[in-house]
């Protein structure tokens, strides 16, 4: 299954789980083998196949001794600088974001306000 932006936090978690389930079979390495070698408890492997919420840095860990740890850096790859934002900032890359300027109301001449 492709996972979507219209699919479900709980639903993007499970496929991930099939997909670690099916990775760690392929390569013929049971739950308790791959929870020793990530160094983590083999009910931690289970909730990450089971889709179940569980912490990042696990699923890190069992996509390390899976030798898979390259899938996140297809899943979210570095973006380089955009070549006009370069150009515009000299070379320089962006340090911060900060909200757009307002526009400012027309101006109108200043007065005292006792001119009629």
């Amino acid at each position: 299954m492709t996972i979507t932006h219209l699919m479900t936090d709980e639903a993007v978690l499970a496929e991930l789980g099939q997909r670690l389930s099916h990775v760690r079979l392929s390569q013929g390495i049971t739950q308790e083998q791959l929870a020793d070698a990530a160094g983590v408890s083999k009910r931690t492997v289970q909730r990450l196949e089971d889709g179940t919420p569980a912490q990042l840095a696990n699923l890190i860990r069992c996509l390390r001794a899976l030798g898979r740890l390259d899938a996140l850096d297809v899943m979210l790859p570095s973006d380089g600088p955009n070549p006009i934002d370069l150009l515009e900032r000299r070379g320089h890359p962006r340090q911060r974001a900060r909200p757009g300027v307002a526009e400012a109301a027309p101006a109108k001449p200043w007065s005292w306000g006792d001119e009629q």
